[in-house]
């Protein structure tokens, strides 16, 4: 178990709360899970975590801390994020144990998986997910439909307990290949999300370039393009290809004498 669940990362985007974070670090530690990451968290004093999380500290001592979500994420092939409300963006929707198989299938080739949860007040914004192959949205009561980050932590840390349980049993974990997305059948590596957010600002700057978005379309037209290009799964080498592609559009218009 300890070799796929290491592969697997709990981060916290803008946590609020430090006795929160002490119980998504509990939650991860009672599963195995040690690689937590903080992005831009209010506080994340030490004593105060280790309050919800005793005998934790070399966990807590260990715990990333980012300014940015593009840094947490850098080394991750797969990453899903929580999310209790609906969204108008067309995002691959997984509820919890489709998401924890998926995720464990990934890890169990060597990669890096991460799940990603939002700040306590007001969750992921949008823009944190566009950084996902998909969503997961809790089945909970819809008149009452928000829980606690640390209970939230729980419930996916558990399911992907169980993923792995299923897995070293023998058992099929992933998603039948006619529904699953995220079947991989490439020679190469799957593209890392480094790889894939630097992949986007070339394309953002291409797409500008050529005056395709203007204005208040930009952000529309990205979270189209990003999500089409997640949906995909692209290799290592289909992302050089379309990194190469952006890239060439500008210096094409500049050699031509078209400032970009």
């Amino acid at each position: 178990m300890t070799a796929l669940i290491e592969n697997v990362s709990v981060v916290l985007v803008e946590p609020q709360d430090d006795i929160n974070i002490g119980n998504a670090v509990r939650a991860s530690k009672n599963f195995g899970i040690e690689d937590l990451r903080l992005v831009n968290p209010a506080h994340a004093d030490r004593e105060r975590i280790a309050i919800s999380a005793p005998r934790a500290h070399e966990t807590i001592d260990r715990m990333g801390h980012f300014e940015t979500l593009d840094e947490a994420l850098d080394d991750c092939v797969m990453t899903v994020g929580l999310t209790a409300r609906a969204r108008s963006a067309h995002w691959r929707v997984l509820e919890p144990e489709q998401a924890a198989a998926e995720l464990i299938a990934e890890a169990a080739k060597g990669r890096r998986v991460a799940m990603l949860f939002g700040r306590e007040d007001s969750g992921l914004p949008n823009s944190a997910l566009d950084r996902c192959q998909a969503v997961v949205t809790i089945p909970t009561n819809p008149d009452y439909s928000s829980i606690n980050l640390g209970q939230a932590v729980l419930l996916m840390v558990w399911e992907v307990s169980r993923a792995v349980r299923k897995m070293q049993a023998g058992e099929v974990v992933a998603a039948p290949a006619a529904t699953s997305q995220m079947e991989w059948h490439s020679e190469f590596d799957p593209a890392p999300m480094a790889g894939l957010t630097r992949m986007f600002g070339q394309a953002e700057a291409a797409l500008e370039a050529i005056e395709f978005v203007k204005g208040s379309s930009n952000d529309h037209i990205m979270r189209s393009l990003r999500s089409v290009f997640l949906r995909a799964r692209l290799d290592t080498r289909e992302l050089a290809i379309w990194h190469g592609i952006f890239k060439e559009i500008v210096a094409y218009m500049r050699r031509k004498g078209i400032e970009p």
